[in-house]
């Protein structure tokens, strides 16, 4: 029995097997050689160009890859692709070096990290590509602001499928919608409970040529601040639905939130209208095309591109803002510029709806012009041109125009630049016995509101007489 013990104990020695060791660290130089490039000139990498924006790469053998280079700040990464084949694009910002560097890194199996770098040659544009030049001033930055000039700007519509029947002024399908940006407040519910800051009409929100987007309170205080792309811009809207995407990689719209969703935010956009002046934009909560699944909209205008605003990027009609209310008249010089906020005369005395124009030709040399009515309007074009027309379209007066705004916000607390021209709808100087201004102070302009004052050369804050206008695009 003892032999048989021994055995039995001999028998359960444990015995070493080798096993695979851990693989070396890849070398930095032997990493960059596994990967080759090809550069496209197009978005469908169909066409081989050597400064292509559009790039391929390819591992061999076949290895995991990360690919990132930096953002305008110089300090945050921006990640590019990962994988052992894969595509990315870069696209300097205009005035950029051709010459871009892009780092590669790969986690080797002890932990540690290789990293590499590769410079490439691309092209760089010398304007903007036709979407961004939309959604940017050429400064190659704009603000946005909330769209509720007689049109809800946030709510609900049925996916009819019909991308088309978009316009400035309406989403198609729309069941419901806030008819200012204030009555959001009584719907927070679709934003988790809490106000954000945006529930506002003077919330605002920038997007810039670096790809950056902030959200701001009235008070300019962040709300949100993240990147965006503008994605697969097509006019055609090839799909029937969509003019492109915007995507941002936080939420960071004014209030992203997805209706009926309880407090859902949004990071992936269709853009169903958009030109110089407004956006609208539509979450489908992937409900299909012509289904009349719910879909969320939200709709922004034009706060700061005045050129965009007077002239629509090639012409742009404006006339009298509104038909019952004052529009032409009189105000104290108050000296605050900021008190003059979309409709809003800051000291407004007195005035007169275009249809009253016709009791004060006291005012315009005791003649009728013919701008007296709510459908008389006025035609800027960007050659410099403006021309008044009467209710029927005859010609009142016309001529040119310069448009001068300051870059660095309002001169002395008052006017945000100069209209020089004599040639708008009731020119007129109030008490002037037809006098008309020789130009006029910008006191307010965005993509639906444009106030013009006349100071009668009164000391700001004297509260001496000016006059005033009051207009809205027709188009």
């Amino acid at each position: 029995m003892a032999a048989v013990a021994g055995l039995a104990f001999a028998s359960c020695k444990p015995t070493l097997i080798e096993g695979p060791q851990p693989y070396d660290s890849v070398a930095a130089s032997a990493l960059e050689g596994a990967v080759s490039y090809t550069q496209y000139s197009d978005a469908a990498y169909t066409t081989v160009a050597a400064d292509g924006n559009y790039i391929t790469y390819n591992t061999s053998p076949s290895t995991v890859v990360q690919f990132y280079n930096y953002k305008s700040d110089g300090v945050t990464e921006n990640l590019l692709a990962t994988g052992a084949s894969g595509s990315f694009v870069i696209k300097p910002k205009r005035g950029g070096s051709p010459s871009q560097t892009v780092y590669g890194r790969l986690v080797n199996a002890d932990g540690s990290i290789t990293e590499f770098s590769h410079t490439f040659n691309v092209f760089v544009p010398g304007d903007l590509d036709p979407e961004l030049k939309l959604l940017l001033a050429e400064s190659g930055k704009k603000i946005w602001t909330w769209n509720c000039e007689g049109v809800p700007c946030w709510g609900n519509a049925g996916n009819t499928g019909a991308g088309a029947n978009f316009t400035p002024s309406v989403v198609d399908g729309m069941w419901w919608g806030v008819e200012t940006a204030e009555a959001l407040m009584d719907q927070l519910d679709h934003a988790g409970g809490s106000a954000t800051g945006a529930e506002d009409s003077n919330a605002y929100m920038t997007f810039d040529e670096d790809g950056n987007i902030t959200a701001y309170k009235s008070t300019g205080d962040v709300i949100y601040s993240s990147t965006y792309e503008l994605k697969d811009y097509d006019p055609s809207r090839p799909s029937g639905w969509e003019l492109a995407k915007l995507v941002t990689k936080a939420p960071s719209v004014l209030f992203p939130f997805s209706i009926n969703e309880g407090g859902k935010t949004v990071t992936e956009f269709d853009v169903m209208y958009l030109d110089k002046n407004f956006m609208t934009l539509v979450y489908t909560k992937g409900n299909g095309a012509g289904s009349w699944g719910e879909i969320t909209f939200w709709r922004f205008k034009n706060k700061d591109d005045y050129e965009s605003s007077l002239n629509g990027g090639s012409s742009r009609k404006w006339g009298w803002k509104s038909a019952d209310s004052p529009v032409w008249g009189n105000a104290g010089h108050t000296g605050n510029g900021a008190g003059f906020t979309a409709g809003v005369v800051d000291g407004q005395w007195w005035g007169a709806t275009p249809e009253g124009l016709l009791d004060q030709s006291a005012h315009s040399g005791g003649v009728v012009t013919g701008d007296e009515s709510f459908d008389a309007y006025m035609v800027f074009d960007t050659d410099g041109n403006v021309n008044c027309f009467n209710a029927d379209g005859g010609k009142i007066r016309g001529g040119s125009y310069k448009l001068d705004m300051y870059t660095d916000g309002r001169n002395a607390g008052w006017e945000l630049g100069k209209l020089k021209t004599q040639n708008i709808l009731w020119p007129f100087s109030i008490n002037e016995g037809g006098k008309v201004a020789p130009e006029f102070d910008v006191m307010y302009m965005d993509g639906t509101n444009m106030t013009l004052v006349y100071t009668k050369d009164s000391a700001p804050g004297g509260w001496g007489e000016i006059t005033f206008w009051l207009f809205g695009p027709k188009d």
